[in-house]
Parts: structure tokens; sequence; C-alpha cells
């Protein structure tokens, strides 16, 4: 079957395309055809977040939060105490690069991050739009995750993926609150 646009996304991922093998000729759509030829759902996940990845690292390709002595720009500006800017809240934090590889982190820029740069928004990216709803927001809420961590809730649905992103939310607050 051809894919000539994403408007009956919601449709080719229902079990009545289960067995439909697609193809496109618009070179904007072929990984949105890679995704939905992949009837694995976990491997499918894995494949979106993986591409999802590449395609913000690709898109901001500078360091927007300008760290200097491990103070992002706001930090700098605000004359802050703080160090590794909204990272700090994280439980993963370094002083450097990301370890955990999260989209909703990656999404992520303050005003002053983005004071020179066009921000990118979660419907800019194609393989956003292959998700469920509830994968959608999943994705957007679960800040400071391991990758391991967010393909397993996107995998699990919305009842389970909930309780575990409850779950770190909580163990993250105390965390916080000790530091």
């Amino acid at each position: 079957m051809k894919l000539k646009s994403t408007k009956l996304l919601f449709l080719y991922r229902s079990f009545l395309f289960r067995f439909v093998k697609f193809e496109t000729d618009n070179e904007k759509l072929e990984n949105i055809v890679k995704a939905l030829n992949i009837k694995n759902r976990k491997q499918r996940i894995e494949f979106i977040y993986a591409e999802m990845i590449k395609s913000i690292s690709n898109y901001y390709k500078e360091d927007l939060c300008q760290f200097k002595n491990n103070q992002c720009i706001a930090q700098r500006k605000n004359k802050s105490n703080y160090t590794n800017g909204c990272c700090r809240l994280c439980l993963y934090k370094t002083g450097g690069d990301c370890l955990v590889n999260n989209v909703a982190c990656k999404m992520f820029y303050c005003n002053a991050a983005l004071k020179n740069f066009k921000e990118l928004k979660y419907n800019d990216l194609e393989l956003f739009k292959v998700l469920s709803i509830t994968n959608q927001f999943m994705l957007k809420s679960d800040y400071f995750t391991k990758e391991e961590d967010v393909i397993k809730d996107l995998n699990y649905g919305i009842l389970i993926g909930t309780l575990r992103v409850t779950y770190r939310f909580i163990k993250q607050f105390i965390y916080y609150k000790k530091n």
C-alpha cells in the first residue's frame, strides 16, 4: 500500500493493517513507512525513539544551554548558585553530556537558551505522529528518565506506564529534596 500523507496514521497503526506492507515515493515519509512496516510493537517504539533522538541531535547541533563551568546561560545570567542547569534535577546528571538520552529532556530548552534559536516542536518530528496519543503524552512528560525505561513505559501502555512514571517522579522528588 502506498503512503502519500500522514493524515490517516491512526488507522494505519490499527490491527487492520497488521499484515500490510507500506511503500512511499515521498522521501519525507520514508522513516514513517519504515516504522509502520515494523510489526513488532517494541521494535517499532525502539526504532521511533532512536530516530527521534537522531533528528533532535541533528536539529540542535550546538550546545544551546552554553555551559561554562557547569553553569548554563540562564544560571549565569541570573547569577544563580546552582550548577548543571535544569539537569541538576536529574538523578543521572553529569557536568557534560546527557547520559540518559531522553527525548523529553532533549526537547526542553528554557527561553534563555532559545533566545537565538528556532524551537523544535514535537509535531515537527514526523515520527512522533506514528506514536499513539497516549504514547505521545507519555513521551512528552517522561523527563529525567533513562532511554530503556521510557521505551518500557511506551511499550507497556498508559496504565502501567503511568504508574512507572509516578514512581520515578516521587523518587526524583525525594532525591531533589535530599540534595
